[in-house]
């Protein structure tokens, strides 16, 4: 009976162990370079897109991490550009469909791509953004592009808020961007507006820190597709190309975009 019930005991622990293994092998990127993937945001925003190249997964060694977070199958991330990428376009759909087409689920991360500038590249990984490695490149920029619905834009919110605490006196425009200081002693930190050449986007904005290892984060929250909310992470080097690099990603958001709701 004793060694019925070891070798039962073995049976089961060799199941779960072969269990727990397929279950990792389950967790691997879906996609691969050259799908065609259709993830909807909301009934104005439905990206169809074909899938750039894969990123790598970025292992954090916390069991508990990559058990509970770590969720492949339902990132939203599209692939990683060049920046002058001239991306594939797509019929638009009816308006009935995107009603009724079901809002994409996402791993909580956004919907996702990178752009490489300067003509580099490097194999892109899915270390966070609220990393300050998360760059696996000065020359890359991590794209995220998510649902916002408080309204207003980024240009009300950067003079009705950001001006509180900043030197107006001190303004410096370059390149279609105007950096402040903060007001009293803030070292070399610097918060600035950058006008948008897409006419239905008011601008972006960015705080540079002290740290000139931290990667910069440019946001824009504004009303068009029923209200989006876009943040990039870049090096500071790379500053001089925002305005280009905003132009680019709305760009690019709407080419691939195949609602017809306005």
């Amino acid at each position: 009976m004793k060694t019925s019930t070891l070798s039962s005991l073995v049976i089961i622990t060799l199941s779960l162990f072969q269990i727990s293994c397929m279950q990792q092998d389950k967790k691997q990127d879906p996609y691969k370079e050259g799908d065609i993937v259709t993830w909807k945001i909301n009934d104005h925003l439905i990206l169809k897109a074909e899938v750039g190249e894969r990123r790598e997964h970025f292992v954090t060694h916390n069991e508990r991490v990559e058990r509970d977070f770590y969720r492949p199958q339902s990132e939203r991330y599209i692939g990683q550009f060049p920046i002058d990428y001239q991306p594939a376009s797509f019929d638009k759909i009816t308006e009935s469909e995107a009603r009724d087409m079901p809002i994409s689920k996402t791993s909580g991360g956004g919907y996702e791509f990178n752009l490489m500038l300067n003509g580099s590249w490097v194999q892109a990984t899915d270390n966070s953004v609220n990393s300050n490695d998360t760059l696996d490149h000065p020359d890359q920029v991590k794209v995220v592009v998510n649902n916002y619905s408080l309204g207003g834009n980024t240009k009300q919110s950067f003079d009705n808020y950001s001006m509180l605490e900043l030197d107006a006196d001190s303004a410096e425009t370059n390149n279609g961007m105007t950096c402040y200081r903060f007001k009293g002693k803030h070292d070399n930190q610097r918060r600035c507006f950058g006008e948008s050449t897409n006419p239905l986007v008011s601008g972006f904005s960015y705080y540079i820190p002290t740290f000139k290892n931290y990667p910069v984060t440019v946001e824009s929250r504004e009303p068009i597709y029923s209200g989006i909310e876009i943040n990039w992470y870049t090096d500071r080097k790379n500053l001089d190309q925002a305005q280009a690099i905003d132009t680019v990603i709305w760009d690019l958001i709407e080419t691939w975009n195949i609602s017809p709701i306005e």
